[in-house]
């Protein structure tokens, strides 16, 4: 089960919601197949249309043709199970490789451990939850992050970083 989305809102009158999408690949796709988790039951959607607005995707589902048809799935995460097709480089990572990862500096130091990635225009920040409960933003980018392990990552702080 991946996350690749969060259903923000409905759009218009005729069963469009708007989605922010949390994939780094393209996962929304006319005819792939999408599917939402209410109260631990599954509910599939096959994507009928897809546009971008904004940082946001206009997504239609097929036979969801009215705003009432998909106002109960407002604020709800989007999944998939599908392998993405396309192949990830030796540097790129999915979100949830990363989220609560341990964090510490080149140094050994422990920091603390991620809890989220914002994207950014510029790229992404890991937001770690520092040992004192402190939370902070590290860009990542190759000057700040140095390694990233199977049990942890490995960041070089600068002064003022942390």
């Amino acid at each position: 089960m991946y996350q690749i989305g969060k259903i923000t809102n409905s759009h218009g009158i005729k069963g469009e919601v708007k989605i922010y999408n949390l994939s780094d690949f393209n996962r929304f796709l006319v005819g792939a197949e999408v599917y939402v988790m209410i109260k631990g039951i599954k509910k599939t959607f096959l994507i009928e249309r897809v546009r971008p607005q904004g940082n946001l995707l206009i997504v239609k589902f097929k036979s969801f043709d009215n705003i009432n048809d998909i106002l109960a799935y407002k604020g709800l995460d989007v999944y998939t199970d599908e392998e993405p097709k396309e192949s990830m480089d030796d540097d790129d990572y999915h979100y949830v490789d990363l989220v609560d990862k341990a964090v510490y500096s080149d140094q050994s130091e422990h920091i603390g451990s991620v809890i989220s990635m914002i994207p950014v225009p510029q790229g992404h920040l890991l937001e770690i939850e520092k040992l004192d409960g402190k939370v902070v933003m590290v860009p990542f980018v190759k000057a700040f992050i140095t390694d990233v392990q199977e049990d942890r990552i490995i960041i070089h702080p600068i002064e003022g970083l942390l």
